[in-house]
Formats: structure tokens, sequence, C-alpha cells
């Protein structure tokens, strides 16, 4: 009897986890269409001018005139394209007095480690075009060291630390650059990483393994009466 009770109750509690685990990427995959059609409604409005931004900048699209600071490059690590290691490479881009980091894409990184890839410098004025987005937020182990040389590889961009090893301030948000752009390194960004549906068929797996496990326990539990 004791034995019965006991994994009922083991039952229950890991039914309610997968249940729990269900429900929560539910609540993501809503989450993930609520900024879909975020994204999909500012990007129709083009922001022209820095000194002139909507409360919520992100996720419209923006188009600027000014001039790279190619002395400040930094890149981001760890980016796979195609299976193969690389960077995103971030510049400082200097409009109306202002600073904002413009992510430019992905660039190859050579074979060994201590060898920083050759990267392009574009000189004087230019516009570009491209979305607000936040920074990106990767996972990382320990923080990044600044040993004041350029190019700067960090592991996350982080802007508040970022803007004291520039010395300059930056915008809280970053430009990543249209495609379309004729400047645009391999692009790789996107700002959904993980779309609505795959978090729905996730929930759905949790859903039917706690099915399952009930089925289960059922079949255990009548063959513990039969005994």
């Amino acid at each position: 009897m004791m034995r019965s009770i006991a994994f009922i109750m083991f039952t229950i509690a890991v039914v309610a986890l997968l249940l729990k685990l269900g429900w929560w990427q539910m609540s993501r995959a809503n989450e993930k269409q609520q900024l879909q059609s975020q994204v999909t409604t500012r990007q129709q409005t083009v922001l022209v001018d820095l000194a002139n931004l909507p409360l919520q900048p992100l996720w419209h699209s923006i188009t600027i005139e000014g001039e790279f600071d190619n002395s400040r490059p930094i890149l981001l690590d760890n980016q796979l394209y195609r299976g193969r290691p690389g960077y995103h490479l971030y510049l400082p881009f200097v409009s109306q007095q202002q600073r904002v980091l413009v992510n430019l894409g992905w660039i190859a990184a050579p074979p060994y480690r201590n060898i920083l890839p050759t990267l392009p410098t574009f000189d004087g004025r230019q516009i570009i075009t491209g979305v607000v987005a936040p920074a990106q937020q990767l996972l990382q182990f320990k923080p990044d060291n600044a040993d004041n040389q350029w190019p700067l590889r960090v592991q996350n961009i982080e802007l508040i630390w970022l803007t004291q090893q520039l010395q300059q301030p930056l915008l809280p948000w970053i430009i990543q650059i249209s495609a379309s752009s004729p400047i645009a390194l391999t692009q790789t960004w996107q700002p959904v990483v993980m779309g609505p549906k795959k978090h729905y068929g996730y929930a759905m797996q949790w859903f039917l393994l706690a099915i399952a496990v009930v089925f289960m326990s059922l079949l255990w539990l009548r063959r513990e009466q039969a005994v």
C-alpha cells in the first residue's frame, strides 16, 4: 500500500513538472508571436533623426548619415556560419554628434585563435540603413578583459562596459545593418532566433510525455492490484 502511495505521489510530481514545462513553452511561443508582430509593425516606420527618436525606438527601420570610427572595431566572438567559426563586426558610427554601434555582419575567423581577421574599413561619409535592435546577449562564462588593444574581441555586446572602453557615450541599442546595404558583410542576424512554431512543438512534446507518464503509471498500478 505504502509503495503504491509513494509511486502515485512521485507520478503526480513528474506530471506537474512536465505540464509546467509545457505551459512555459506555450508562454514563450506567445511572447515570440507578439515580438514578431511588433517587429513587423515598427519596421514600417523609418527613423531618420537621432535627435528626435520615439520613446521606444527598438525594431524601427532607420536611415542615418555619418562616419564610421574605423579605429575602434569590436569583434563579437563565437559566431558560426554554415559550421565555420567567425565574428560579428561592430563599428561605432558617429551621426549628429552621437555614437551608435553598427553590426555590419559576419566575418570568418582565421584558422588560429591568436590571429585576428583582416577587417574592412569604411572611409568618408556613409548613409546606412538598418533596424534598431537590442544588443545581443550570449552565454558568457567570464567577463571580458580590457587590454586596450583594438580590434576588441568580446563575448557579449555590453554597451555600458564598451562605453568605458571607447571613452565615448553610446546609444543604448545597436543598428543591425540591412542586408541590402552595399557595405553589409554576410548577414546571419535575425530578430527572433527561435520562432513560435518551435516553442509550440516543444510544448506538445512535454504534454504528450505527461500523458505517457500517466498512462504507464495506470498500467503499473493495475498490475500491482492484480498481484
